[in-house]
């Protein structure tokens, strides 16, 4: 803000403004106005969907955070995802798509790679009706799954986070959860489906978490951050 001298005036020229304030004749300038192309609108778009759609999927995906609430790292890394994943204009696109590589990997924990733990390919595929299937080969847990000292047993629990990017964000989820006892033994493979998962405009994230007791009703848990493993391991769109 500016005073006045000589001359008082009062109104608008061009971006000046003169006008009277406690008595005082004033004078200010009014901002330029930017102009903004379709490809700054289209980033603030996508930036502003990227930010609902990361805080809608960490909510989802809270029971498997090994911090609570998430720090900083996760909210950066899947906020960051969803902004490279809306860069390539996915939205227009109708066919379907499975492992986008924005996602895959993502890991919850800084100090452990849930990637590094599990020493077998557990994959998680699309089949008909939305429904989505995980498949557990048969394997031996002691030399297929890495632990800290006197485990007993193994909670692995999956999480899939359905988020609607048609409907402002609207999403559901699907959760389920096994355990594993921890012996030298092989254990059958074994399916499971979860259904009505994937749908048009709609992009489904698959996360997992992996949680160690020293025993078998789950009254010593491991609370060690480094043996806290969790990420997402799938992500389908359309």
């Amino acid at each position: 803000m500016g005073k006045q001298t000589n001359i008082k005036l009062r109104g608008t020229v061009e971006n000046i403004i003169y006008y009277q304030w406690k008595g005082i004749h004033c004078i200010r300038t009014v901002p330029a106005r930017v102009r903004q192309t379709k490809a700054t609108k289209k980033a603030a778009t996508d930036f502003g969907m990227a930010v609902k759609s990361s805080a809608v999927a960490r909510s989802m995906f809270s029971k498997l955070m090994p911090q609570q609430p998430a720090g900083r790292s996760v909210i950066y890394k899947v906020d960051g995802a969803f902004r490279q994943w809306l860069q390539g204009n996915p939205l227009k696109d109708p066919a379907p798509v499975n492992e986008i590589p924005f996602f895959d990997g993502i890991s919850f924990n800084d100090e452990v790679n849930f990637k590094n733990i599990i020493g077998i390919e557990v994959p998680v595929s699309r089949i008909d009706g939305g429904n989505l299937v995980l498949q557990w080969p048969g394997f031996n847990p002691v030399k297929a799954i890495k632990a800290p000292k006197e485990t007993a047993q193994v909670i692995i629990q999956y999480i899939v986070a359905t988020i609607d990017l048609n409907k402002e964000v609207a999403h559901r989820s699907s959760t389920t959860n096994f355990s594993i006892p921890y012996v030298n033994e092989l254990m059958p493979g074994q399916e499971i489906v979860f259904e009505n998962v994937t749908s048009s405009k709609c992009v489904a994230l698959v996360a997992l978490s992996i949680r160690y007791y020293k025993d078998t009703t789950q009254n010593k848990p491991v609370n060690i951050m480094r043996w806290k493993p969790a990420g997402i391991t799938g992500s389908f769109y359309n």
